[in-house]
């Protein structure tokens, strides 16, 4: 059996129409998860029936790494009891990969692979024992440069859902996407294009019940003697990214930024590193200068305001201290993710199967060491006090202390961490930084890197009270904040209802579709 595969660029990251098609694949994808669960039809390796109906590999396994013509790679696998795999140049932007199939361990059974290089990936099933020839068509030099360096790596599927193994896969590669590993990312435009708008409306309906609606005023011109030091600039952007934040958390806002006056003049203060923002880092930018950036890049935005006995506890030297001792470190990619995995399975959206992350993990592990290095690595070589550990020695490692690696990434994540480029924060864990800074929260043992978006909103700090101008009231009758930018009202669950106490938001589920916060968690 021969056949031709083009290899799309791998864009999911910056291309608006890759993440709109990513949504809705994803959605569809949940509700199979979610039926499959329910009938108890997500397989194990140890299980050996198949049926027709069941997509294959609910763990994939290393089967090994195609380097050269010279090289050949022997397994068994799930369906087929010998497997033979060789590789060959086939013009100079193809390579040629036969597998030859044989001896076939059931009638209905099938073969699923993952094969990827570092920027590339492909999943494949096969059903018949006969030899297949894969030709990988469209290959750029970058690609053949790396297939010399690191070869063709090749997984095996486990019976059990192979397209939620990609789903997962394309959802790190999301996060992962302002890393800058690719030189061959084009510049793109900051507006959201309206499909990709419209994808992500639908997307937050049907995966969180949140049915946006539409304002007739889409700016209110907040002047800047309107807004103070501390309140909270809340935001979301329909751009695929955010949203598969919220979804993940429960939250209804993607970014977070807070007030800080700076040299006489309001600034807004956060940390970010989207590729449609024109600076990147921890920074500062004027506040009109900053409403003109979130204009420009179709940003919604809500301010929530201190109360006032917030506002006066306020500390602005010190918020200014604190602000200029971090400004210009990186976006804090290190614990991305840990502010929002608190639990070992009550976190994960259904089209996040909990198993999945850490195998993810170790595949990008192998195919781009230096991004898990950042992205995964650091971070839990300092649950465990250790320093350098790769992948499978940090499995090792927690291993000989009892511990799995969903277990480890559950481990609360603690301020004062000193990663490889400095103190890692993200956006919501910068804002609640400057609170701590600001004394907001007294004495109390908080771990500002523990916060999601959600949790900063919920704070019980923000007056929900509060006398609005008549401009904010008229364009959005009913919300206790004014929203300043955006097409659609945004509402926000649980605003100002949660009073702080030591240690919070280190252990919280976030279950769809309700997000239900346990007390004290």
């Amino acid at each position: 059996i021969e056949k031709d595969i083009y290899l799309p660029d791998d864009i999911l990251y910056y291309d608006d129409l890759s993440r709109a098609h990513f949504l809705k694949t994803t959605l569809e994808q949940s509700k199979v998860n979610a039926k499959k669960m329910l009938e108890n039809k997500i397989y194990t390796c140890d299980n050996h029936s198949w049926s027709t109906d069941d997509d294959f590999s609910f763990l994939p396994v290393f089967v090994g790494t195609l380097m050269n013509s010279s090289s050949v790679v022997h397994y068994e696998g799930t369906c087929f009891k010998s497997m033979t795999f060789t590789m060959e140049a086939a013009g100079t932007d193809s390579i040629r990969v036969t597998i030859d199939a044989k001896d076939k361990k059931s009638l209905m059974c099938r073969e699923a692979l993952f094969l990827s290089t570092t920027s590339r990936h492909h999943l494949e099933y096969m059903f018949f024992s006969k030899k297949h020839v894969l030709t990988f068509k469209n290959m750029a030099a970058d690609d053949m440069i790396d297939l010399n360096l690191a070869g063709l790596r090749m997984y095996m599927f486990c019976n059990g859902v192979a397209d939620s193994f990609v789903s997962v896969f394309s959802t790190i590669k999301l996060f992962l996407g302002g890393l800058g590993v690719n030189p061959k990312w084009p510049i793109i435009g900051s507006h959201v294009p309206e499909y990709m708008e419209k994808a992500n409306v639908h997307f937050l309906n049907e995966s969180m019940g949140w049915s946006l609606e539409k304002r007739d005023v889409v700016e209110v011109d907040l002047d800047e003697s309107e807004i103070h030091d501390g309140d909270f600039l809340a935001i979301t952007r329909l751009d695929g990214l955010d949203e598969i934040i919220m979804w993940g958390t429960g939250g209804h806002i993607g970014h977070s930024t807070v007030a800080l006056t700076l040299d006489g003049e309001l600034n807004i203060v956060e940390s970010q590193d989207a590729w449609y923002w024109p600076k990147h880092k921890i920074q500062r930018n004027p506040y009109k200068q900053w409403v003109q950036y979130a204009k420009n890049c179709d940003f919604h935005v809500m301010v929530l305001p201190l109360k006032d006995e917030y506002r006066q506890k306020f500390n602005r030297t010190a918020a200014i201290e604190w602000f200029e001792s971090v400004e210009g470190m990186p976006y804090g990619y290190h614990n991305f993710l840990f502010s929002w995995i608190d639990t070992v399975e009550d976190n994960y959206p259904p089209a996040l199967p909990k198993d999945f992350i850490a195998i993810a993990f170790e595949m990008f592990g192998e195919l781009m060491p230096s991004v898990i290095e950042t992205f995964f690595l650091q971070a839990m070589n300092h649950r465990l006090g250790t320093q350098g550990l790769d992948f499978h020695q940090v499995v090792t490692e927690a291993a000989k202390r009892n511990t799995t690696m969903l277990q480890l990434m559950a481990e609360p994540e603690l301020d004062g961490w000193w990663y490889s480029d400095g103190y890692s924060y993200v956006c919501s864990c910068f804002v609640v930084g400057v609170y701590k800074a600001a004394g907001l929260f007294g004495d109390m043992e908080i771990n500002a890197v523990e916060f999601t978006p959600k949790d900063v909103y919920q704070l019980d700090i923000f007056n929900a009270t509060a006398e609005l101008p008549q401009k904010c009231k008229d364009a959005d009758p009913g919300l206790p904040y004014c929203q300043i930018l955006g097409k659609y009202r945004m509402t926000l669950p649980g605003y100002s209802t949660v009073s702080a106490y030591p240690h919070m938001n280190e252990n919280c589920a976030s279950i769809a579709p309700d997000y239900v916060r346990p007390d004290g968690c």
